[in-house]
């Protein structure tokens, strides 16, 4: 079990039944004590909130008294099979930009070599023909273009536009773009395609250009500004990505996105191994979690008065808690989400391109992908260590990828956002239907 602190009162919240409640101040604080006493046992029944919150102790003994502090208690219900379908699509195995920071090795993931320097129009075109037939149970398809930078190869983008025009009830288009190329066509095809459109900016031009340059070294926030003023004069939804790094705070990236003609927006922490230069230090990482709590109370605030928040990384698991369901897997890879390269090679997750069995099959041949990557996400779920983490049926077993690049520091990450997300469900214990307000930007 899981016990932290939040605006004075204290709460309780047990994984198995994904249930919170608010602790009479007696009763919390008797089980402070008896946390206080449990640290110097193995297998303590709860874990504590606090300074080294991020430790995750383990719940598999539950405390005796744990009837008298929950009621009842019922194993929570599986989170019901997505009717939607994600492919990351990695468009383009190149990068106009040489960010210090990038995880995908400018788009050639991890492979030793590049497969291709992009997705054949026809590779992208086929997608878009066999996902209704591989996969008939589901209501729609999301195709995320990604790269390197997509933009560098509006052939394939526009093949897949194009071939989903028959039935564009099925389909929604998305791409993850830096935001510092202009073809002619890039708007005409995000328009015709109603694009989702995530573009990459930093902060003000000091911060951003200080690490995202061109290859020749140009700095690129002028672009950028430049390329969002032409996405909302055509009315293209929009959500600002920034990261958060060393000298470069989670509530000041914040702030600059929120002073953009951005529709949502989301700021996280660089995802690189703690000893990287520009990684978030010991001082850091202490203060981005404070101000995800910060972050919670503004969301807090936002539902307060009826709408939903800008930011919106809290919402699946705060309705998750609601809704008291459990999640099987982190992201659904391999069932609900997958990943296509370069070449047309079927993976789990296109961050998983290079590595070692994450070859599923071809968008190019039969449809046996689909099972592989259900044997897939059945062997890559959660690891032991994780069957003793409080977090658990929040997480679902972490990033198959980020976990290979961060280690334990992506557990401390994905557990401070669980924690804020119980923290916006605490305020909201007599009036849990206010919460549905944030169904509408799941």
């Amino acid at each position: 079990m899981h016990l932290f602190e939040s605006k004075g009162s204290g709460y309780l919240f047990d994984p198995f039944s994904v249930r919170l409640v608010r602790l009479k101040k007696k009763d919390y604080h008797r089980e402070l004590s008896r946390h206080a006493d449990s640290e110097r046992r193995p297998h303590a029944g709860i874990s504590r909130s606090g300074a080294t919150r991020q430790k995750a102790s383990p719940f598999l003994h539950v405390p005796q008294n744990a009837e008298i502090l929950l009621g009842p208690r019922s194993a929570a219900r599986p989170q019901p099979p997505s009717e939607e379908v994600e492919v990351l699509v990695n468009a383009a195995q190149t990068c106009n930009l040489v960010c210090p920071y990038c995880f995908v090795g400018q788009g050639r993931f991890h492979y030793r070599r590049r497969k291709s320097q992009g997705l054949d129009p026809r590779s992208a075109k086929r997608l878009v023909e066999v996902l209704p037939r591989a996969l008939p149970d589901r209501r729609i398809f999301s195709i995320h273009f990604y790269g390197g930078e997509p933009l560098l190869n509006t052939e394939a983008m526009k093949a897949a536009v194009e071939a989903a025009e028959h039935s564009t009830h099925l389909f929604r288009f998305a791409v993850t773009t830096n935001g510092t190329l202009f073809a002619p066509e890039i708007f005409s095809i995000f328009k015709r395609g109603r694009f989702s459109v995530i573009l990459s900016i930093d902060g003000p031009p000091r911060v951003h250009n200080a690490l995202r340059r061109t290859q020749n070294g140009r700095p690129t926030h002028a672009l950028v500004l430049k390329f969002l003023k032409r996405l909302k004069k055509e009315g293209i939804f929009v959500r600002g990505s920034s990261v958060v790094r060393k000298n470069w705070p989670l509530r000041k990236s914040l702030a600059y996105l929120n002073s953009l003609p951005v529709d949502v927006m989301k700021a996280q922490a660089v995802r690189l191994p703690p000893e990287h230069p520009i990684a978030l230090n010991q001082r850091e990482r202490a203060e981005y979690f404070d101000d995800l709590k910060d972050l919670a109370g503004s969301v807090i605030r936002c539902i307060k008065k009826g709408i939903s928040p800008k930011d919106d990384r809290f919402n699946s698991r705060v309705l998750q808690i609601l809704t008291r369901t459990r999640r099987a897997s982190f992201c659904g890879a391999g069932r609900s989400v997958f990943g296509l390269s370069t070449d047309g090679t079927v993976l789990p997750c296109a961050l998983l391109a290079g590595v070692k069995d994450s070859n599923l099959g071809s968008i190019h041949g039969s449809t046996d992908w689909v099972d592989r990557g259900r044997i897939w996400a059945d062997t890559h779920g959660p690891r032991p260590e994780c069957e003793v983490c409080w977090a658990l049926p929040l997480c679902g077993g972490g990033c198959p990828a980020m976990l290979s690049v961060c280690g334990e520091d992506e557990c401390d990450m994905v557990r401070a956002n669980c924690e804020a997300a119980l923290e916006i469900y605490g305020a909201f214990l007599k009036r849990p239907s206010d919460l549905l307000v944030l169904a509408g930007g799941v």
